[in-house]
């Protein structure tokens, strides 16, 4: 099964080690977390399977990030790591329904993880 590569775009703390791990553990690579405004530069010899997004970065931070990915063909989703803050929405968390989420809206259902 090949990894999948995802960057992460957030600050520091929005990755625990143990998110990492499952993700990890799941064949997932995270790049990251990359702050919004290092973005540019992180890209430049990145290969991805697609993105994560903090959403609590401001409107225009997120314009900006978008428009990165989107120039790229990178497709990328907005998600949170505090677990139970959002309805309907994406949480980056070591849940592995949380993590096959992530995967298969990105990257379509016919990609799976180890989970």
């Amino acid at each position: 099964m090949r990894r999948i590569r995802l960057m992460v775009v957030g600050p520091p703390s929005f990755l625990k080690p143990a998110v990492l791990q499952a993700f990890a553990d799941a064949g997932v690579d995270l790049q990251g977390p990359v702050a919004a405004i290092d973005l540019a530069a992180a890209l430049a010899d990145a290969k991805l399977d697609g993105a994560i997004i903090d959403v609590d970065y401001d409107a225009k931070a997120l314009f900006h990030v978008v428009e990165l990915f989107d120039a790229i063909d990178v497709p990328a989703l907005f998600a949170t790591s505090r677990t139970g803050s959002i309805r309907g929405g994406f949480t980056c968390s070591e849940n592995p329904e949380a993590i096959n989420a992530i995967v298969h809206h990105l990257l379509g259902a016919t990609e799976t993880t180890l989970q």
